[in-house]
């Protein structure tokens, strides 16, 4: 069976973090669990590491939000430019 490549820890960290940037910097679990395609239990194992992290923030009294820090926000600006530049090295 040839399918995607197997995503790492990291690249999960990064594509929870490059979702809410893309939905404004806030979002829901459900639609979280959409953009990343992950389920919702195995996605808010990842929240809470990245919130202890400091890379998002969770807040909300009725729904719990899910918000992109100003650190997560240059952590995935960083993580895009290291991928980019090691892509460029395999070629």
């Amino acid at each position: 069976m040839i399918g995607l490549p197997r995503r790492t820890t990291l690249d999960l960290y990064a594509e929870i973090l490059q979702v809410l940037k893309a939905k404004g910097g806030s979002e829901r679990i459900t639609k979280l669990s959409y953009g990343v395609g992950m389920p919702v239990d195995r996605l808010k194992d990842f929240l809470q590491r990245l919130s202890q992290a400091g890379l998002i923030r969770i807040t909300g009294e009725s729904e719990t939000l899910y918000k992109l820090t100003p650190r997560g926000t240059e952590f995935i600006d960083a993580y895009w430019k290291v991928k980019n530049f090691l892509s460029t090295l395999e070629e």
